[in-house]
């Protein structure tokens, strides 16, 4: 947690560890972005347009003097900011000090960190430098920019030991820099890669994109059709223009993507201009998503997005909001992959084995052939979707509560939808089309199975990190809402 503490509060063991800085050029890197406007913006007023004919550029000396005068201001600002930065790891958290005329102190408790993340903008990256931003499970991200990388990804093993329970005396560290494309190290145990070209043609291929392009075809078809060709290429240039950002956002943000584990627990690489490394914490994971379009399912390509607290569906990859694609474009044994590495034996593709009634059709004539839905006591998987095709995992630990659906339609034909609501709130696992009848057996039977798992002892599963069996693991041993001192094995 952080929370702002005076300065007198500080404990013994703290006072014992030397208080560190960021790295020097911190400054540069956090002021070039601003300084870059600033030029953009004088460039725009004193740079003529052709509007006006009278206009003379005001003397190279006065535009040049202005610069260097908004230059000095800002280093002198980003320098007192730099030099009044202060951050501490003692035996018992993570202090943050910053500021000159307001001093504000940041304590995070290492119990309380769900994910470390280290992330390399691209100005930060031309200098070997990178940023700590802390997941303590809100919506603030504590952060420590900029460090070098092999400190930062030291203080991220560190961060992520302590909050496993690991003893300060007893933490490893790998203060190894990695590969400069991809931050990955021989401390990393990969598990799914992602090919530049499979991005690619995803990217070309994806729902979205066609989409855009019929549109496209639509609307130049009906201003040719009126004899207005001019109003067809007022509307091409700028679809097309959100066509290319579209492919070129997909491959970017996820370029080299690389699913990988190390000892403090799973990782996601990607990024080609802004190269992120983010933790992913199982026990935070509410639900799975696994999509599939038309086209992909001639391809063989899959897609896994994750329903996590503090997360959201995006396809944004910055600092501070985290991508929560988990996989952006695979195979279905690196789908499988992925789930295993958060649910061990989960067995999601076996427990759709369940048919909606023949008169479901009523209701969904196009995706009703394809409607189906099952569970085994830990999990529960819907699957629905013609156009694109969406399976939906969600274990019965993680489930808020079901409820039941009808509309008149449905109530004279016998059906209903069950609804599982989760700690999220993107992904709404739904089994849409069931016979009341059968659903009236089921229900009382998945509401008893949901209140064991949550109710089950989260000290019973596996042990610490690297001890036990994971296999043997359940999403029940630790809920997102408890504060336990033993992780799953994957986290």
């Amino acid at each position: 947690m952080s929370v702002s503490e005076p300065q007198s509060s500080t404990t013994d063991d703290a006072a014992a560890r030397p208080a560190e800085r960021p790295h020097p050029l911190t400054p540069l890197i956090r002021g070039w972005v601003v300084l870059l406007a600033i030029l953009i913006g004088i460039g725009k007023e004193f740079l003529p347009n052709g509007s006006d004919r009278d206009f003379r550029l005001p003397p190279i000396e006065l535009i040049i003097g202005g610069i260097a005068l908004i230059t000095l201001a800002a280093g002198l600002i980003g320098f007192i900011s730099w030099r009044f930065t202060h951050f501490v790891t003692d035996d018992h958290e993570l202090r943050i000090d910053t500021g000159m005329l307001f001093r504000q102190s940041q304590r995070i408790a290492y119990d309380k960190v769900q994910g470390v993340d280290v992330v390399q903008p691209l100005a930060a990256r031309m200098f070997g430098l990178a940023e700590v931003s802390i997941d303590i499970g809100s919506g603030a991200r504590p952060k420590v920019r900029f460090l070098t990388l092999a400190r930062a990804h030291g203080m991220r093993d560190y961060l992520l030991a302590r909050a496993h329970g690991v003893r300060p005396a007893e933490v490893i560290t790998h203060a190894e820099t990695g590969s400069l494309l991809t931050g990955l190290s021989g401390h990393d145990q990969v598990l799914v890669t992602v090919p530049t070209r499979t991005l690619i043609v995803a990217a070309l291929t994806t729902h979205e994109l066609l989409t855009a392009i019929v549109g496209l075809v639509i609307a130049a078809a009906a201003a040719a059709w009126v004899g207005h060709p001019w109003i067809g290429l007022g509307i091409a240039v700028p679809a097309a223009s959100a066509i290319f950002g579209l492919v070129s956002s997909r491959v970017l943000k996820q370029f080299h993507y690389t699913l990988s584990r190390r000892s403090s627990g799973l990782r996601i690489t990607r990024g080609l201009t802004t190269l992120s490394s983010h933790s992913l914490p199982p026990r935070r994971v509410q639900a799975v998503q696994v999509s599939q379009s038309l086209l992909w399912r001639r391809l063989g390509l899959y897609r896994v997005d994750l329903e996590v607290i503090g997360f959201s569906i995006s396809d944004e990859q910055d600092s501070d909001k985290v991508s929560s694609i988990m996989l952006p474009a695979g195979s279905l044994d690196q789908v499988r992959t992925c789930l295993d590495a958060i649910w061990p034996g989960s067995g999601w593709e076996q427990l759709t084995d369940r048919q909606v009634p023949s008169r479901a059709r009523w209701l969904h004539p196009l995706s009703g052939p394809f409607l189906r839905w099952g569970h085994d006591g830990r999990f529960m998987v819907t699957r629905h979707g013609w156009l694109v095709r969406r399976w939906q995992v969600v274990p019965l630990a993680r489930a808020q509560s079901l409820s039941v659906h009808q509309g008149p339609i449905s109530r004279r034909l016998g059906l209903a939808d069950l609804r599982i609501q989760t700690g999220g709130h993107q992904v709404m696992v739904n089994a849409e089309g069931l016979d009341t009848v059968e659903l009236a057996t089921e229900l009382p039977e998945l509401c008893r199975l949901q209140r064991q798992r949550v109710a089950s002892d989260p000290t019973i599963g596996p042990d610490p990190v690297g001890v036990g069996d994971p296999a043997q693991a359940g999403p029940e041993v630790v809920r997102a809402d408890q504060a336990v001192e033993t992780i799953s094995d994957s986290e």
